[in-house]
């Protein structure tokens, strides 16, 4: 699904992610910042994309696996990072099979987790693939953003079909749901929220992007979460 859904216009998202405001200057500071020193980790790029978390994760140290399942994406990650990560093809709907278990330290999901239909089904193969003492670091639309944008009431649970861009025809299908749902499927997975994060968007934005920095400011697009396994019971 998410294949045949950014397979449409994966070159025109990789110019545009690489520098637009909530890309460059929003949700990939945050997360990175969740993932703290990189140096020297096993760190798994899920749903990588044009291999711009990679590409930075590499360059702070960071030994990189990862999948999207947008062909075009995993060829964009191995030229972007001129095959320093270990990328492939895979749609993350299916079990990880050539994962080994608990072998990354640290585990990236940047804006797809509302993509997938069961996400508690993903959770847990990111839960087994990770070291015991692993983090995985998620990031994905705020639940206030999409009750704002699409009414109704702010418990509704549903996938949605629109543009990934109001500019432009860039059609996606993703789920919106309230915060509690998000937490409960991270609990259901085995995992704790170890940090919780709002982002707030970096200085340069403002400069360069003022009605976004506005915006942002007022009211976060994204939320992030930081998550490590559950102490067994």
């Amino acid at each position: 699904m998410i294949n045949t859904m950014y397979e449409r216009f994966a070159h025109e998202y990789a110019i545009h992610a690489e520098d637009s405001a909530y890309n460059a200057l929003y949700d990939r500071p945050a997360v990175l910042g969740l993932a703290g020193d990189v140096a020297g980790l096993s760190v798994f790029d899920a749903a990588c994309g044009p291999g711009l978390y990679a590409a930075e994760l590499l360059d702070r140290g960071a030994r990189v696996t990862g999948c999207d399942a947008s062909p075009t994406f995993v060829e964009m990650t191995s030229a972007r990072t001129e095959g320093r990560a270990d990328v492939r093809v895979h749609d993350l709907s299916r079990p990880l099979t050539w994962v080994r278990d608990g072998s990354c330290d640290l585990v990236v999901l940047a804006l797809a987790l509302h993509y997938i239909d069961d996400r508690v089904a993903l959770l847990s193969e990111l839960r087994r693939i990770l070291a015991p003492r692993g983090a995985l670091v998620i990031s994905t639309e705020h639940p206030t953003m999409s009750w704002l944008r699409l009414g109704g009431s702010y418990f509704t649970q549903e996938p949605v079909e629109e543009s990934l861009n109001p500019d432009r025809d860039w059609p996606i299908r993703a789920w919106r749901r309230p915060l509690t749902s998000i937490c409960a499927e991270f609990r259901a997975a085995g995992f704790v929220i170890e940090e919780l994060l709002e982002p707030r968007p970096v200085p340069e934005m403002a400069d360069r992007y003022p009605e976004d920095h506005a915006s942002l400011e007022a009211l976060p697009a994204f939320i992030a979460f930081r998550l490590i396994p559950a102490a067994p019971r």
